[in-house]
């Protein structure tokens, strides 16, 4: 999928509709799945709360994706990415990814740039990761 035939209303209702979804769905994992201590449905309830009021217009920005550990052979530095931000929370961004067709949660600055560090997915789980 190209930046272009991305609706940004369409992708803002497309997530409000997986942060519902996600809510209604969760379970808690069974003990020694996981890592660490699995969170009690409130505190998802609550982080999507929060989730929602940090949601914005989307809007195209871009960021390098610095999800492999290594470059490839070339030893090149990441390429800047076009993405859709949906929302912000401080030093985070959680971007739409066309190319992708996935989220991605980013961290940096307006100054610095943003890049990626590995966590995609849907869009409550990659925002809850922050």
């Amino acid at each position: 999928m190209k930046c272009s035939e991305v609706d940004p209303t369409a992708l803002k209702h497309a997530v409000l509709e997986d942060m519902e979804r996600y809510l209604s769905e969760y379970t808690i994992p069974p003990v020694g799945t996981t890592f660490g201590t699995p969170w009690p449905k409130e505190r998802i309830a609550s982080g999507l709360e929060r989730m929602r009021a940090l949601l914005v217009e989307p809007y195209l920005s871009t960021y390098f994706c610095e999800d492999k550990t290594m470059f490839d052979a070339e030893h090149s530095l990441p390429a800047a990415s076009p993405a859709w931000v949906v929302a912000e929370d401080g030093n985070y961004r959680l971007m739409f990814d066309p190319e992708a067709e996935d989220y991605v949660l980013v961290s940096g600055s307006a100054e610095n740039g943003w890049g990626s560090f590995g966590v995609r997915g849907d869009a409550p789980t990659t925002f809850l990761a922050r």
